[in-house]
């Protein structure tokens, strides 16, 4: 596909006034305003601070009350899904249905997490996005490229003691012998939103040259290193201690606590840390866009002042 083709297009984001939804709209509206011509914010309330902060940005607003409505999706070529866990995914799945009906190019289901396929635990959340997003692509016209994108954590909530992190305390702790040696990735949300934007850009321009499942990984720090560079921004001695790691049966849970507990024994396994296998050159080849945001300067920043 040329440049010429490659401009002018028009990207949809549903679920952009959550948590990581304004960091996707952000990256489109700021970074490539010359290949998104159009960024389209669904909403439920446009009135909302959020979608209006979107709005004075340049992004224009449509309001979906429910299930998406036949129609909204004409002239998209992107889909960026970023609605939370807490959304029932019957609204993914009606949405999938809409862009494939629309002639959208290039799908985004709502992932954003751990690579849960090599994970020993895994969580009832994970299986119902595993199970949309398997359909979408086995029922996926031939024009429409689905993309999953896995980030490992958000830089801006790993640091919580739920995940074993306690910086007021000075306490960090992993689950199982050795764990606290084991890398987990750590990605920023501004990073994320960048690499949304610049995989649209690749798939809609070449579908082949993307895999259906990126790996992405803005920096990798074990718990051990992790205390390193917090205690050096803060000034803080940060202990690290190894507990026992008993597996859960609570995969259902869909509170906080086991959910994060799940998460953690992922990481004692190893299998979120993105370090060896990732698709970084090909989102951000030689940091060419973008530098990637490492836990240095996230500590230095935000946590350092807290």
């Amino acid at each position: 596909m040329s440049s010429a083709a490659s401009s002018n297009l028009t990207v949809a984001i549903v679920g952009a006034t959550g948590y990581l939804g304004p960091s996707v709209a952000k990256a489109f509206l700021n970074l490539h305003p010359e290949t998104f011509s159009r960024v389209v914010i669904l909403t439920r309330n446009p009135k909302s601070d959020s979608a209006k902060a979107l709005e004075v940005l340049g992004a224009d607003l449509l309001q979906v009350n429910g299930p998406i409505h036949a129609g909204a999706l004409k002239g998209v070529d992107v889909l960026v899904n970023v609605l939370g866990t807490g959304v029932p995914v019957e609204e993914s799945d009606a949405l999938f249905k809409e862009a494939a009906a629309s002639g959208v190019k290039v799908y985004f289901p709502s992932e954003y997490g751990i690579d849960h396929r090599d994970g020993p635990q895994n969580h009832i959340w994970f299986y119902e996005k595993e199970r949309h997003s398997t359909a979408a692509r086995n029922e996926a016209p031939s024009q429409l490229k689905v993309i999953k994108l896995y980030i490992g954590m958000f830089t801006e909530i790993v640091f919580a003691p739920f995940f074993g992190l306690d910086n007021e305390n000075g306490v960090y702790t992993s689950l199982g012998a050795g764990a606290s040696d084991k890398k987990v990735s750590i990605t920023s949300t501004a990073d994320v939103g960048a690499a949304v934007a610049r995989l649209s850009i690749l798939a809609v321009a070449d579908s082949k040259s993307v895999p259906d499942q990126v790996r992405i990984s803005g920096d990798n720090k074990s718990f051990k290193e992790l205390a390193e560079v917090v205690g050096q921004a803060t000034g803080k001695t940060i202990k690290v201690v190894e507990e026992p790691a008993e597996e859960t049966n609570d995969k259902d849970g869909e509170d906080l606590p086991a959910l994060a507990r799940l998460l953690r024994l992922n990481f004692a396994h190893g299998s979120v840390d993105f370090s060896k296998e990732n698709d970084n050159e090909l989102v951000n080849p030689g940091q060419k866009y973008w530098t990637w945001k490492t836990t240095e300067v996230y500590a230095r920043d935000v946590l350092a002042k807290q």
